[in-house]
């Protein structure tokens, strides 16, 4: 018999879902098939040509920045980029941060600023953690945030919630499968969703913890945003265009090349517009790109792609400016 897990406690937003399937190792799955790559194929990459390696090294991130106004004020609708995949929402009046890596890491070198003191941001209602990969959950941003905020629920993806009780968090934490709804104010819907991708936090996890995506949307203005996590090109996108009508989707652009190596788990630019498209969205930020470099391609190239090889989708972009209030 198939095994299924889900969180008995939220909601299922898709009557036809029952809950995510665990393969026959006991490892969580995508919809639609898993690529994971073999220790072979990483070290055939290491190894491999880098075309972009003098460019490089000298590189700097495309991304403008500001320090981010009145960090306290969470009144009006807005997005705030800060950097990566890491975003600011206040929806509602409701503080949400999404994916937060601000706090210094020695294995990530950043190409931008934060666009605050950590200290400040101590008003956040809701800490969205999308899956367990470095560049998204980071153990000192957690920790830092949740120490500043203990009132913050957070909300994540199946058996993610066992390493923040490892890391010394204590918040309220509500872990989902994907197309559970969670439970928030009365003002907000946040659903978790599917997403093709993978999660390794070491050698020995892969696959343990549920990755996903998340879909916000305001009840009393009825905007709504998709955050789509890091994930490859598939037929989810058709899948959540059909259930959601989006205003706005934050879709991943970078960290894509090699594509034989990357594409299974990220989408680049000509991807990310197939996903813009499928998921019928208003507009869409292109995302996961000039902060930290994560891949062969030069930090600044995903916008250099859109912008020059793709003009006739640049109208529908809404771009990153790091620390900007983006009004929606």
């Amino acid at each position: 018999m198939a095994v299924k897990k889900y969180n008995n406690d939220l909601k299922f937003v898709k009557s036809e879902w029952s809950g995510n399937h665990l393969n026959d190792k006991g490892l969580y799955s995508n919809i639609y098939g898993d690529d994971i790559k073999t220790l072979s194929e990483v070290m055939r990459w290491v190894r491999s040509a880098k075309p972009w390696a003098k460019i490089k090294k000298t590189q700097q991130t495309p991304l403008s920045f500001q320090t981010i106004k009145d960090i306290k004020d969470k009144r009006t609708n807005a997005v705030i980029p800060l950097g990566h995949a890491s975003f600011i929402v206040d929806m509602n009046g409701k503080r949400l941060v999404i994916d937060p890596v601000v706090a210094p890491n020695r294995f990530l070198k950043r190409y931008t600023k934060v666009p605050f003191d950590i200290p400040a941001l101590d008003n956040i209602d809701y800490l969205l953690l999308s899956h367990n990969h470095r560049d998204h959950i980071d153990k000192n941003s957690v920790k830092q945030l949740a120490r500043l905020n203990p009132e913050a629920v957070i909300l994540t993806g199946l058996e993610i919630g066992k390493i923040l009780k490892g890391w010394g968090v204590n918040n309220q934490v509500q872990e989902a499968g994907w197309y559970q709804q969670y439970r928030t104010a009365e003002t907000l819907s946040i659903d978790y969703l599917p997403s093709q991708h993978w999660s390794r936090r070491w050698l020995t996890d892969t696959n343990k913890h549920l990755w996903g995506s998340f879909m916000l949307q305001d009840l009393v203005s009825g905007k709504t945003i998709y955050f789509a996590s890091d994930s490859g090109y598939g037929n989810h996108f058709k899948d959540i265009g059909n259930d959601y009508k989006i205003d706005m989707a934050m879709i991943g652009v970078g960290a894509y090349e090699p594509q034989w190596f990357m594409r299974p788990a990220h989408t680049g630019p000509s991807d990310a517009i197939n996903a813009f498209n499928d998921l019928k969205a208003k507009r869409w930020m292109p995302m996961h790109y000039g902060t930290f470099d994560l891949s062969d391609e030069p930090i600044f190239y995903p916008e250099q792609v859109l912008r020059e090889q793709y003009p006739d989708m640049v109208p529908n972009i809404v771009w990153m400016e790091i620390g900007k209030r983006i009004a929606f």
